[in-house]
């Protein structure tokens, strides 16, 4: 994966923290799916990013600082 990759360093820290796509699917309330499309599309809505931090636990830069 390079890192101009919206999922990298999001991949990074649930690899990190042995956490799921699904477990964040399940924290954030929606289908695996959506999270698999995000991925597969490379394309992460900026309010799902804001709502990625708050249940992991980050800042918008942790995860997202060269996208």
């Amino acid at each position: 994966m390079s890192n101009n990759n919206q999922f990298y360093l999001l991949s990074i820290y649930l690899k990190t923290n042995e956490r799921s796509q699904s477990w964040l699917a399940r924290r954030l309330q929606i289908s695996p799916m959506t999270i698999s499309k995000w991925k597969r599309d490379n394309k992460i809505p900026h309010v799902q990013k804001l709502a990625i931090c708050q249940v992991t636990g980050t800042t918008y830069e942790q995860l997202w600082e060269d996208v």
